[in-house]
Formats: structure tokens, C-alpha cells, sequence
């Protein structure tokens, strides 16, 4: 009662659904009917109750989907599993997406990869982009802030991007028409574009 009655001062009480702890009385549960009141109650890092004082976060979820883009179908799934379990958590499936209604058998050049982590800290190791079979794969976490694959900064995605980014040299900073800067073989491989013409040959097997 006392915890319900803190959690008041801080949002609607009829907006909570229900509240308990599975056997450890030093971690409570909280599930919401709306998701205003969850969204107050996580503004408040801690509630106090007389004396003492309970932390309030959100709960971690082990599970989450990686999605791989711009990756044909010919790539085996089990190519896949294997350089994602160097992610720090542990793949649990591994499936191409299909194409919305009414084409939902033909699969798309997106890959699904549900891995288990054990921390926020082992999501660090996913890649926002890799190298794979020829092809630049961007890499999307379920959750993780969205990162521009034009400049690989968070907070924007390629499409909001005011970067100045070079068209001879390809650097991130500058954009000279002059530019007399060597491009190096990284920043080439990185920016230039899948050729779909290798691309062919793998379709048709």
C-alpha cells in the first residue's frame, strides 16, 4: 500500500494495471494501462518511502531483433548466425522478412536476427554497418538511438543528414569540388554503391 500510494504522487493510480514481485521483495513490477503513466513514472529516478529510497527503472529486455538491410536471400542464414554470435549475446533465429500483403511469400533482402543479451553493454559490440559477401550491410538494433549511414552519427538517419561530406575524397567535414585529397580504399568501399551487376549471378541461384 505505502508503494502505491508514493507511485500517486506521481501519476494516476487507476492507470496501473498491477504491481508485485516474483519471490525477491528488494524488486517490484510495475505493469500500466497507459502509456502516459509509465512514461511519468520513469521521469522519476527514485521514489521515496519513509526512510527508505527505491530506484525506478525500466526493465531490460533480453531479446531483441537485429535487422540486416540491403542482404540477398543467397546469403546462407547460417553465414549470418555466425558472425552475429561475435555480438556479445547469444542468436536465437535467423530469417529473411517477407514483403507485406498479398505478396507475403516472396522474402525480402532484409534478415531478421533475434539475439539474447545479457546487458545494454553487450549491445555495444552490434556494428552499425559491415562488410559482408561484397555487400554494405547497414545494421539495425531493436531500440538502439537510429545512426546515419552517411556520416555513422546517432541522432539522425542519411535522409536528415547536414554533414558536409566530400563527393571527391568522400572525408566527412568538407565538401571541395577542388578537393585535391586522395580517397583512401576504406572511405571508397564504404561509400561506394552495391553493384548490382555482381549482384545478378547470386539472385539467380
Amino acid at each position: 500500500n505505502t508503494i502505491i500510494t508514493a507511485l500517486g504522487q506521481i501519476t494516476t493510480i487507476t492507470d496501473i494495471d498491477s504491481l508485485g514481485n516474483l519471490g525477491d521483495l528488494s524488486e517490484w513490477y510495475i505493469i500500466f494501462k497507459t502509456k502516459t503513466a509509465r512514461e511519468d513514472v520513469l521521469k522519476t529516478p527514485e521514489l521515496k518511502i519513509g526512510d527508505q529510497i527505491i530506484l525506478i527503472s525500466e526493465l531490460y529486455k533480453h531479446v531483441k531483433i537485429v535487422r540486416l538491410l540491403n542482404l540477398p536471400t543467397s546469403v546462407p542464414d547460417e553465414d549470418i548466425r555466425t558472425i552475429a554470435s561475435n555480438w556479445g549475446g547469444i542468436v536465437l533465429s535467423v530469417d529473411a522478412e517477407r514483403l507485406p500483403r498479398p505478396f507475403e511469400t516472396i522474402k525480402s533482402f532484409v534478415r531478421r536476427v533475434r539475439i539474447r543479451f545479457s546487458s545494454r553493454q553487450d549491445e555495444d559490440k552490434v556494428p552499425i554497418s559491415l562488410r559482408f559477401g561484397g555487400f554494405n550491410v547497414s545494421v539495425q538494433l531493436e531500440g538502439r538511438q537510429k545512426v546515419c549511414y552517411r556520416c555513422k552519427q546517432a541522432g539522425h538517419i542519411k535522409g536528415e543528414c547536414t554533414v558536409l561530406k566530400c563527393q571527391r575524397c568522400y572525408e566527412i567535414g568538407h565538401d571541395d569540388p577542388n578537393c585535391q585529397q586522395k580517397r583512401s580504399y576504406a572511405t571508397a568501399v564504404v561509400s561506394t554503391p552495391l553493384d548490382l551487376c555482381y549482384a545478378a549471378p547470386l539472385l539467380n541461384q
